[in-house]
C-alpha cells in the first residue's frame, strides 16, 4: 500500500506518510474545488504540528499531489488528479484487504483468454495524448499505442470478469478534443503471464462499451512483437 511518488525534486515519497493530510483536505471538499485552510488548522485536524504540516504540504506540492495558492492568512489547496489517483489506489487496497468480496477477488481472480484480433480501434484511442498521459500517471508506465484483445474462455473466467466489473476500479476521465467527446475508461491493473513472466498490464473497459466476453488489455510494450504472442495463443491474466 506504500505507493511511491516521485517529486519534481527527484525525491521519493510514500503516500502513506501524507494520507492523513490528503484525507483531511478531501473531507473539506478539496477533490472538487480549492479549499481554504491554515497550516495550524490542518495540524489540529491530523494531530501534528504546524511546522510538520507546512513541510509536508511543500513535499506534496512538489510531488504534484496538490496545488496551492498562498493567501494572506493561509492557503487554498486542491488535490490534483494524481493525488486523487493515489487515494483511489489506497482505497482499492483497503477494499481488497477488509471486505469479504475483496479478499475473495484477490485470492481467486484469474482470467484465461485466447488472443484475437480486435476492430483496430484500440490504437486510435491509445494514440490520444490526453488518454495516454492519464494512463501513464495512473499505472506508472507509458502504454504502447494499441491494445491486446482476448476472448475469454471457460465459465469461471466469465464469472471472474463480472466480479471485476463490480469491484472498485481506477478510471480515466472523459475529455473533449477537437469537438469530439472521448468517454470515461475503467482500469484494473493486472499481470499477463507469458512464458513464466509476469508482465505489468491493465484491463481496460470503456464506460460506453457493451459487455461481452472479449476484453482489452494495455501494456508498456507491444506484447505480440516483444513476446512472440500470436492470435490463438491462450494467456492467463491475474489482478494485481
Amino acid at each position: 500500500m506504500n505507493v511511491m511518488i516521485k517529486s519534481k525534486k527527484k525525491e521519493n515519497i510514500e503516500i502513506v506518510d501524507y494520507l492523513n493530510l490528503l484525507i483531511a483536505i478531501g473531507k473539506m471538499g478539496g477533490t472538487r474545488r480549492p479549499v481554504f485552510s491554515t497550516t495550524s488548522e490542518l495540524g489540529k485536524k491530523v494531530g501534528i504540528s504546524q511546522q510538520s504540516v507546512s513541510r509536508k504540504l511543500t513535499k506534496m506540492e512538489n510531488a504534484d499531489l496538490i496545488v496551492r495558492n498562498y493567501k494572506q492568512r493561509g492557503n487554498t489547496i486542491k488535490i490534483t488528479p494524481k493525488g486523487i489517483a493515489s487515494l483511489e489506489r489506497v482505497f482499492t487496497d483497503l477494499w481488497m484487504i477488509l471486505t469479504a468480496e475483496g479478499r475473495e477477488l484477490t485470492e481467486k481472480i484469474t482470467l484465461k483468454g485466447t488472443v484475437c484480433t480486435g476492430m483496430g480501434e484500440g490504437a486510435y484511442y491509445m494514440s490520444q495524448k490526453v488518454y495516454k498521459n492519464q494512463f501513464t500517471s495512473l499505472l506508472g508506465f507509458e502504454p504502447f499505442t494499441g491494445t491486446l484483445n482476448l476472448q475469454l474462455l471457460e465459465d469461471s473466467s466469465l464469472r471472474n470478469f463480472e466480479r471485476i466489473l463490480r469491484s472498485p476500479s481506477k478510471f480515466i476521465k472523459e475529455f473533449t478534443e477537437d469537438g469530439r467527446r472521448f468517454g470515461k475508461v475503467f482500469v484494473w491493473p493486472t499481470y499477463l503471464l507469458i512464458k513464466n513472466q509476469k508482465i505489468p498490464s491493465a484491463l481496460i473497459h470503456p464506460d460506453r462499451t457493451h459487455h461481452n466476453n472479449q476484453i482489452e488489455l494495455i501494456a508498456e510494450e507491444n506484447v505480440k512483437r516483444t513476446y512472440g504472442v500470436k492470435d490463438g495463443d491462450v494467456l492467463d491474466i491475474i489482478l494485481r
